[in-house]
């Protein structure tokens, strides 16, 4: 979860371009090392929950190496940015990073797993889901939602941040506030989209999937 400090965990990887949400706009701290948007079916039971076989999981870990060396260098100079052309830098480097990522992923999913993959993306990256504009213009965001939404991401990539420093040292009560977190942003997001917005986010993510925090074994 290291990147989801940054970015958040959204994530994500959506393979419609869609997913910079995942994972989208925080400032990196110095002591972050992995750079990269979190690749979902890495995490917990999220690639046994897709069915994904260990010679798909073999591809999309070479698909994702080779898109992380092509980004390396880029992903590398957000840390001289101060936090305002950072995030803007970074909201670009997550489209491109996203959009190579899903060339090479195209064929290695079915229609099934590709479908759910997104969903969990939109699922995992919450408000930074939203900053992607195929996501704005299917939920209609109004300009004020627009003008809130960087207020929104904040606050959960500020959560994150706690979290993963927590977790560190005190996994236990890392997972209390990772629970509280989703349960905070759940409230937030619920009176950030109107009972139409919802509606339509309900039909985007597909059925809720509990992710678990990575400093813990699944249970």
């Amino acid at each position: 979860m290291r990147f989801q400090s940054i970015l958040v965990l959204g994530c994500s990887l959506a393979l419609t371009g869609s997913a910079l949400a995942q994972a989208q706009p925080p400032a990196r701290t110095p002591a972050q090392t992995n750079l990269y948007p979190p690749a979902l079916y890495q995490m917990n039971d999220v690639g046994k929950t897709l069915n994904l076989s260990r010679d798909q999981i073999d591809a999309l870990n070479k698909v994702t190496g080779q898109v992380q060396d092509q980004y390396r260098e880029d992903y590398g100079k957000l840390g001289t940015l101060n936090e305002a052309d950072r995030a803007a830098r970074l909201q670009e480097l997550n489209r491109k990073y996203y959009g190579d990522w899903n060339k090479g992923a195209r064929g290695i999913f079915n229609d099934t797993q590709r479908t759910r993959y997104q969903q969990f993306n939109y699922q995992y990256g919450g408000f930074n889901s939203l900053y992607d504009p195929d996501v704005q213009k299917r939920l209609n965001l109004t300009e004020a939602q627009l003008r809130d939404l960087r207020e929104q991401s904040d606050w959960s990539n500020r959560q994150w941040q706690e979290i993963n420093t927590m977790g560190t040292t005190d996994p236990t009560r890392a997972t209390r506030m990772y629970n509280d977190y989703w349960k905070a942003r759940e409230e937030r997001f619920n009176k950030y989209l109107t009972p139409e917005q919802q509606k339509t986010w309900r039909e985007m993510i597909g059925d809720p999937y509990t992710f678990q925090p990575t400093f813990t074994r699944p249970r």
